[in-house]
């Protein structure tokens, strides 16, 4: 059974025979430790800690909550790729000790050919 093309009933027998997922959601795509500026429109510019086909995890100092629709682009290879997604999950960071908050953007439209330059592209070093 393929997790990429997998149902929400394939998922639930997963997580009956798997009890570490902790009720999480599985990640159906591969995930690449990329760094690209994200502007998010109306909030502060950012970068990514790791970008997949379906999706995206960035660090802010104010994470936005989970359900947020999110519209932006992505620097990438020098040219910007728009975006639609939707916050899935947040780890709010702490500004008292200047600790940056997380949260995982996945692709509600999904740049057309954006999967392919991410799967190919060589991490910079």
């Amino acid at each position: 059974m393929s997790l990429v093309h997998a149902t929400s009933v394939d998922i639930a027998m997963i997580r009956a025979m798997n009890p570490d997922t902790r009720g999480r959601a599985i990640r159906g795509a591969a995930r690449h430790r990329r760094r690209y500026r994200v502007a998010l429109l109306g909030h502060p510019a950012t970068f990514t800690v790791d970008v997949g086909a379906g999706g995206f995890c960035v660090e802010l100092m104010r994470v936005l909550p989970t359900g947020t629709t999110l519209q932006g682009t992505i620097l990438v290879e020098g040219s910007e790729v728009s975006f639609l997604g939707t916050v899935v999950w947040n780890r709010p960071g702490d500004p008292r000790i200047n600790l940056r908050g997380r949260m995982g953007v996945q692709f509600t439209q999904a740049p057309q050919g954006f999967a392919a330059r991410v799967e190919t592209r060589e991490p910079s070093r």
